[in-house]
Order: C-alpha cells, then structure tokens, then sequence
C-alpha cells in the first residue's frame, strides 16, 4: 500500500453531482430572474466554495451573492438529488480500502452535514471514516484550510496521506499541505489542468484509481 490514509474530494471524485449541481442553480437564477448559462459552462461551478462559484462562474453580481447561495442551499435540500449517484466502480473501491485497513476521509467545501446526507444517500458512509466539510460563510469552504485542519485532527504523518480530486483546487491544497495528490480524469477538471497544478499522479478512470491506491500500480 502506498498510502495509509486516503481523502478524497467529494463532487467529481466520489459522486457525479454535476448535474444536480446544474439543476439547483438553473432553479435559483431563473427564481431570480439571472440569466443562466448552459451546463458546459457550469461544469467549472465544480470544485470552488459556492459563493466564488455564484458570482465568477454563472455570474451572480456581488450584491446578489448572499442571496443567491441561501436560495441555493435551500433547494438543493430538494431539487436535482435523483441526478446525482455515484461514479461506477467507486463503491467497490472503497470497500476493499476498508478491508485493507486504509484510513479514508472526505475533504469537500460542501457544508459537512450536506457532505454526511450525500454519503449516506447514495450508500457510500459505511466506507468513509471521517468527513471535514467547508463552515458556512464567505470564506470557510477553501480546499487548503480545510485539508490542513482534516490532517491536523486526524494526526496523520503526511508521508502516509494523499489527497485525491478531480479540480486544481485539490492539488494545491495537497501541495500547500506537503502531501501527494491523485488528480482524476472522470471528473470535471482535465489533464492539462491536474498537470499544470502538479499532480503527484494522473488517473484515468475509477479503476486506474483503485489500482493505485490499492496496489501501487499506476503512472505519474
């Protein structure tokens, strides 16, 4: 094994929330009488803490923000959750990570009991041994803090961890924290992305993930 303990982002790495993402914001600007772009556009709205995504990606003017990121954590409670399921083969991946006894945790900037609902709702809690979600507010959701405060209560030897996600924001949070990192290609980032960002290693698909994590065996 090369690792002892392995956080995982959650939106593109664990589950493909993308389109349940869309939905919920398509909901809120049209309530708001905001234009909406279309979901290619809105693929970028993945990774970064809600609020930035709100104003620079689907451009919600900064007065609007507040508003815009209440309205959306209320009907993403309902809206858009039948869209989002996990990605194929990760279920499985999780089970033998627990069954090898590695340490697995989820670092999100989706608030934690929003982070914990999704887990069990589309089954995968029982793999997951440890959930750091971003606090409510205009800047509690950044990947480097909350990555640093995840290795700080879990007093993992950072040799022994590595951080694994779809976005550059999880690569840099792995390198400000002097960790590894696993950027995977199935989400919503792209290779020139994880590349420029320093990945320690590039994957794929979930089962070139799988075979990292659990055997050793991939290419950097």
């Amino acid at each position: 094994m090369l690792y002892s303990t392995v956080l995982f982002d959650l939106d593109g790495t664990l589950i493909e929330s993308g389109p349940g993402i869309f939905a919920v914001t398509r909901t809120v600007l049209n309530d708001m009488g905001l234009d909406c772009p279309d979901d290619e556009h809105m693929r970028k709205m993945v990774g970064p803490p809600l609020r930035n995504s709100l104003r620079d990606v689907v451009g919600v003017p900064d007065e609007l923000v507040e508003e815009a990121a209440m309205r959306y954590r209320a009907a993403a409670r309902t809206i858009g959750l039948e869209l989002i399921r996990p990605y194929r083969g990760v279920a499985d991946m999780l089970s033998k990570l627990k069954e090898a006894n590695v340490r697995t945790g989820v670092v999100t900037s989706k608030l934690t009991p929003v982070a914990r609902d999704h887990l069990v709702r589309y089954g995968l809690n029982g793999y997951i041994d440890y959930v750091r979600g971003g606090i409510e507010g205009a800047h509690g959701a950044y990947k480097s803090d909350l990555l640093k405060a995840a290795l700080s209560d879990l007093g993992a030897d950072v040799k022994s961890v590595v951080m694994v996600g779809d976005r550059k924001f999880d690569i840099e949070a792995a390198n400000d924290a002097c960790i590894d990192s696993v950027g995977v290609l199935y989400g919503y980032g792209d290779i020139d992305e994880l590349k420029a960002h320093g990945a320690t290693y590039i994957v794929n698909d979930v089962e070139e993930l799988a075979k990292l994590l659990l055997s050793g065996e991939a290419g950097r």
